[in-house]
């Protein structure tokens, strides 16, 4: 089994860490597993420029030069992730948001299927669902199976929330180490067959805009090879085609934003 740690702290090696190191341990002594940390704040990731190439040209036409490649290729070879950052301002560390930033495609042309996510977020106190709720979706297609927020104030704790923590840790290794176990891809469930259906649609519908979605879509009946149950897959299609005619505003048109401001007769009084 393998399981990659994202940690997304300026410290590095600070309280977040400590929380993983926990559930490495842990799962260690459940079965054999191979564990390698990405800190971020060392990595070869350079910040985003929100050039949009990524998505609309592919993320080889990234102008970035650094491992990103190199990370999504140990993050396709691992079974579980793990993304691990303290909460600041009840959001993650920037090196975590840049991180989420440079792998925003992937959320367009899903492919983390296999990789099952643990979330690890820390903080004094406040903001842990926040910071928890940011890193959802940062890999797209990846199966979030738990979510650990860990208090780790500045101080020293009670026994009793010292254990609580601990006993947090443990089932959070647990059930994660038994989600990896599994390394087969899943079958789609509705939601996310009608996910597809939409991104499909979009790619097929905006190609001039979006020509890596369009190549990424045509002619696949879905992100992987596997059986659509053809019951769901017509009631998918139909509240698909319903809900996109709601939205279909949002869709490509031919008036250019902002609009063009027409020049106005300056009034002359007498």
């Amino acid at each position: 089994m393998k399981v990659m740690a994202i940690m997304g702290s300026p410290r590095g090696r600070g309280a977040g860490y400590k929380v993983v190191r926990l559930i490495e341990e842990q799962m260690k002594a459940i079965g054999p597993v191979e564990f390698e940390y990405l800190f971020l704040k060392d990595a070869d990731l350079k910040p985003c420029i929100g050039c949009f190439n990524c998505v609309s040209k592919g993320e080889d036409k990234c102008p970035l030069k650094d491992t990103r490649a190199d990370i999504e290729k140990k993050m396709l070879e691992a079974d579980g992730i793990i993304l691990s950052s303290p909460g600041y301002v009840q959001n993650v560390s920037w090196l975590m948001k840049n991180f989420m930033d440079r792998f925003a495609y992937t959320n367009h042309r899903l492919r983390f299927f296999r990789q099952k996510v643990l979330l690890v977020a820390n903080s004094g106190g406040a903001g842990l669902n926040e910071t928890l709720s940011a890193m959802r979706i940062a890999l797209g297609g990846a199966r979030v199976v738990h979510e650990l927020g860990a208090g780790t104030p500045p101080w020293p704790q009670t026994i009793g929330a010292v254990a609580k923590k601990e006993k947090a840790i443990n089932i959070a290794a647990n059930k994660f180490y038994r989600a990896c176990l599994d390394t087969s891809l899943p079958s789609p469930m509705f939601r996310e067959y009608m996910r597809f259906l939409i991104q499909q649609r979009v790619g097929i519908e905006c190609k001039e805009w979006l020509p890596a979605d369009f190549e990424f879509y045509s002619g696949k009946d879905y992100f992987y090879d596997t059986k659509i149950n053809p019951v769901m897959a017509s009631a998918a299609k139909a509240i698909v085609g319903i809900a996109l005619n709601m939205m279909k505003d949002m869709g490509p048109g031919v008036v250019k934003w902002p609009l063009e401001k027409k020049e106005v007769s300056p009034v002359i009084k007498n």
